[in-house]
């Protein structure tokens, strides 16, 4: 192998390894949105109305959202 033929494989190797760093970094942040908007859906369901018993023995439900 010459040296150009080394040089241009470190630099393919090298920018693949840039990318593969990139990829994993936009994974990361996706799941970090993901569980961003889990807690929120949680959030919203612990303060959403309960539903309520009526005296007559029967159950309202809020249709409220």
């Amino acid at each position: 192998m010459d040296i150009s033929s080394v040089a241009g494989s470190s630099l393919l190797y090298r920018s693949e390894q840039t990318q593969q760093a990139i990829s994993t970094t936009m994974m990361k942040q996706a799941a970090d949105n993901q569980n961003q908007v889990a807690n929120m859906l949680a959030q919203n369901a612990q303060q959403a109305p309960q539903p309520t018993s009526k005296s007559s023995g029967g159950f309202s439900f809020s249709t409220y959202a």
